[in-house]
């Protein structure tokens, strides 16, 4: 029921945010931009002759403590930008990032709740009385757990990229230097698949440790939200060995990427991947050994 009930919604989003994406962007030739931007550059120019004439008749020189009064009185209260409403390549990789972190706290909560529910019902005592075989239930369970995850996960992506591409192909603009590629949005939909199987994984063994759904949901709500927040926030060099950091690193493709330095998005995925692996090898042991009657 969660997984058709997630399913269903998630559907329903990437349909609304491909009309979404259509709806606020539009066409735009590329020399009505240009235009739009030499004129943004002529009024910024003028902008910053005002604020210095303004200086200059307040008696303020460069270097000088400026005085709130003089702030208001001096500079602009509104900046000059260029109103570019194209959709590009850029916004398409950035949607997919952020969508890769939604997908992770889906994976999360699909890993948990697929095995916390039948610790909650009772059902995996039930099962283990016909199949003793534990360590073989627990494989079958955590490959079933990461198989959906990923599916569903590569599913939305391509989705959610097609949701996407008559905004793209309707009211794109011209391709500059630094726009991702097709081969670089193919590469952030593939990280994204990954950590959504990864944290699929995760939930799965923090749920299979504590024999329930809440368990994973509150030990990953506990420690991402406060205690990675905490010691992200005050030490700065322990970023890299913190799970936020890494995903951050590997979500966005590149080395040292979010302010997390010394860390490649390799190095990211190594890291992700032991957490996931340690996690799911220490609940095959205890699945194994622990009395669940």
């Amino acid at each position: 029921m969660f997984l058709a009930k997630t399913v269903a919604v998630s559907f329903v989003a990437i349909a609304l945010g491909g009309v979404a994406a259509f709806v606020w962007s539009d066409s735009l030739s590329e020399e009505t931009y240009q235009q739009r931007l030499d004129d943004a550059q002529a009024a910024q120019e003028t902008q910053q002759e005002e604020t210095e004439a303004c200086l200059n008749a307040n008696g303020v020189s460069r270097g000088d403590e400026i005085s709130d009064d003089i702030i208001d009185q001096c500079f602009a209260k509104e900046f000059v930008e260029v109103d570019d409403p194209r959709f590009r390549r850029s916004r398409l990789n950035g949607i997919l990032q952020g969508a890769s972190g939604g997908l992770a706290v889906i994976g999360w909560a699909l890993g948990a709740s697929l095995v916390g529910a039948e610790f909650a019902s009772r059902s995996m005592t039930t099962l283990l009385t016909w199949e003793t075989r534990r360590w073989r239930v627990f494989m079958a369970k955590t490959i079933a757990a990461l198989a959906a995850t990923a599916l569903f996960a590569l599913v939305a992506l391509a989705l959610l990229a097609l949701a996407m591409w008559p905004a793209l192909a309707l009211h794109g603009a011209p391709l500059r230097p630094n726009d991702p590629t097709l081969a670089s949005l193919a590469g952030t939909a593939g990280r994204g698949v990954a950590l959504a199987t990864l944290a699929s994984g995760i939930g799965l063994a923090i749920a299979t440790l504590g024999r329930n759904t809440a368990a994973a949901l509150g030990a990953g709500f506990a420690y991402i939200i406060v205690f990675e927040n905490i010691i992200g926030s005050f030490i700065e060099r322990w970023r890299r060995w913190l799970l936020l950091g890494n995903v951050i690193v590997f979500v966005s493709g590149r080395n040292n990427g979010g302010d997390i330095p010394g860390r490649t998005v390799m190095a990211a995925a190594l890291f992700l991947t032991a957490v996931a692996v340690t996690l799911l090898a220490a609940a095959a042991t205890a699945f194994r050994t622990r009395d669940l009657a």
